[in-house]
């Protein structure tokens, strides 16, 4: 009786060590690991974007498909954005400049009023409307295509974003799958209306919401994707607890994709 009482103390010790320990890793954990979500940049290092430049990235690439644009144009804008305003939405700039782009809303310029340059969707859309006024912007290097639309002080500025904002595209065009992963450690708080807002934009998709499920369904593979990937990026904004696409899945907190015990139609994305 004695030994088993021995054992049964040992034991509940064993647990209350091993609870202690994860409890310790835990705090430890929160601490030293930054909330952000992580974009797969193939053999670069992998590039990091806190929950405003995530959502401001999923705009910027949602606009460039509500334009009928290709990934290229969407590589152009974000490598603007990165070298005007760090991918988030100023109220402040150089002068009189604003938002994304840092767009100036004096009317000699013709980017818009400062309300509609504030708005992100009005002004990715503005950036692509003068993007596509030159007949060569496909081909001409993307630094020097972003100068042409934002006739900078800097005409090479653009050029150190060009490998972040191709990684970025990649993902968000979906180009790129399996690409995003997004740590937070507070509570999630289900909010479906920033994922219905970006996956609308992509062509050949439907979203559908019951409840705290999120279903994605697509025309190919790239279009699902991408929906797929744009919906990650409003991680923190929808409070996305875990993403299945197929027979791939992802969970809050983890670094990887994994394969799902049942493959899904599409893709399913559950909130809170």
């Amino acid at each position: 009786m004695r030994r088993w009482i021995a054992l049964g103390v040992s034991l509940a010790i064993l647990a209350g060590v091993a609870v202690v320990g994860w409890k310790v890793w835990e705090y430890v954990h929160m601490r030293i690991t930054p909330e952000r979500c992580t974009v797969a940049n193939g053999d670069g290092e992998p590039v990091t974007l806190t929950a405003e430049q995530a959502r401001m990235t999923s705009i910027i690439v949602a606009a460039s498909h509500e334009a009928g644009l290709s990934e290229r144009a969407a590589v152009i804008a974000l490598a603007t954005a990165y070298q005007e305003s760090g991918i988030r939405n100023l109220d402040y700039g150089d002068r009189d400049s604003l938002g994304l782009f840092q767009q100036r809303p004096d009317p000699r310029f013709d980017w818009g009023t400062a309300e509609q340059i504030m708005d992100p969707w009005y002004s990715s859309a503005r950036f692509y409307e003068e993007l596509v006024k030159f007949p060569d912007w496909e081909t001409t290097d993307v630094n020097d295509q972003a100068q042409k639309v934002q006739r900078s002080g800097f005409p090479e500025a653009y050029r150190k974003h060009v490998p972040n904002a191709t990684a970025l595209a990649a993902a968000a065009r979906g180009s790129a799958p399996e690409a995003i992963t997004c740590v937070q450690f507070a509570e999630p708080v289900a909010d479906a209306s920033p994922i219905e807002e970006v996956v609308s934009r992509v062509p050949g998709t439907q979203v559908s919401v019951d409840g705290r499920e999120v279903r994605i369904t697509a025309d190919s593979q790239e279009h699902l994707w991408s929906a797929t990937n744009l919906a990650m990026l409003n991680f923190y904004d929808a409070g996305i607890s875990r993403v299945q696409v197929e027979d791939r899945v992802w969970k809050r907190n983890h670094s990887t994709w994994d394969d799902a015990r049942e493959p899904v139609d599409g893709a399913v994305i559950t909130l809170g």
